[in-house]
């Protein structure tokens, strides 16, 4: 016998309250399943300044601290990626400027020696441990160098590197991001300052390179150069000492078996004016580059066993 048509409607109520029923009930279950617990980290670092005061290299660092929220230890590496340089340096040279008409270029390190510059391809990198519910603080250390050869006014200058990330090196990429999986990094800003003041600087110095002597040779000839910048009418000297490997008044190259072979310097190309050691060359600034030559002479006696001979000369600017 068929259903009513009051009947029927009291049957969609109740299939409604029971899928009501069914939805709150599985809402229940789900908001009751347990969350796995994940680490939770925060780094936080000052704000850095380079500052050359009135020298051509400098050292900075960017002193850091990280936290660690959950009770368990956390491990990471984390990282520091140079920024922007504030205009008109760019990425390949930042550059710092004052209320002299000319910038001057200026390079940031990874390393003491200059070999290596700082950029977001190559970040500052340490590995860092924090225990649970703990902090843990630590720093990064960079190098600055003004490249040489370049004659700089006297003046106040300055540089920034914006948004210097402290962040993380996560698996599989080798970019310093500012956040990872629950952790969380910051920005900096870098400031750079240089006093350059009256006076004068040295430059590039080029390698006096005997090249290869032959058993034949018994005189080689060979020059290099000091490049200097004074302001104009300023007297300055060059000073050159003995090498590392000097006797007497007698320099000389040494191989790795520590065989030795002796040289000489020179002011003068005709090789007549020789530079001893601790000898001097003196001159005066023209404001711009100054390029001085250096003339070598090597004159074997005795035929030296084969090798490859070097010497290092501290050269040494008065003004």
């Amino acid at each position: 016998m068929p259903l009513s048509a009051p009947a029927r409607v009291a049957e969609r109520s109740l299939w409604r309250r029971m899928l009501l029923a069914i939805a709150v009930a599985g809402l229940a279950i789900f908001l009751f399943i347990p969350q796995k617990a994940q680490a939770n980290a925060s780094c936080q670092a000052d704000q850095p300044t380079l500052d050359f005061g009135s020298s051509r290299t400098t050292r900075g660092t960017i002193s850091w601290n990280c936290t660690n929220f959950e009770a368990t230890p956390i491990s990471f590496t984390l990282c520091a990626a140079i920024g922007t340089p504030s205009f008109p340096g760019t990425v390949d040279q930042p550059k710092l400027i004052s209320t002299a008409p000319t910038p001057a270029d200026f390079n940031v390190y990874v390393d003491s020696a200059g070999s290596q510059i700082w950029n977001s391809t190559n970040p500052l990198t340490t590995t860092v441990t924090v225990a649970g519910n703990s902090r843990t603080t630590g720093t990064f250390t960079y190098y600055g160098r003004i490249a040489p050869g370049q004659a700089i006014t006297p003046a106040n200058y300055s540089a920034f590197f914006y948004n210097t990330v402290i962040g993380f090196l996560t698996a599989g990429s080798t970019a310093c991001q500012r956040n990872g999986p629950n952790l969380f990094g910051v920005d900096v800003t870098i400031s750079v300052t240089a006093n350059v003041v009256e006076g004068c600087m040295l430059g590039t110095i080029g390698d006096i390179d005997f090249g290869e002597l032959a058993g034949l040779q018994d005189r080689i000839d060979a020059a290099g150069s000091v490049q200097l910048v004074c302001p104009p009418n300023r007297g300055w000297t060059l000073s050159f000492d003995g090498g590392r490997h000097a006797a007497g008044t007698e320099r000389r190259m040494q191989s790795a078996a520590g065989d030795l072979i002796p040289y000489r310097l020179y002011r003068d190309p005709s090789r007549s004016n020789p530079i001893d050691i601790d000898g001097v060359i003196s001159g005066t600034g023209t404001g711009g580059v100054d390029t001085v030559p250096v003339y070598g002479r090597v004159e074997i006696g005795t035929l030296p066993t084969v090798g490859q001979y070097a010497d290092f000369i501290v050269v040494t600017l008065g003004f």
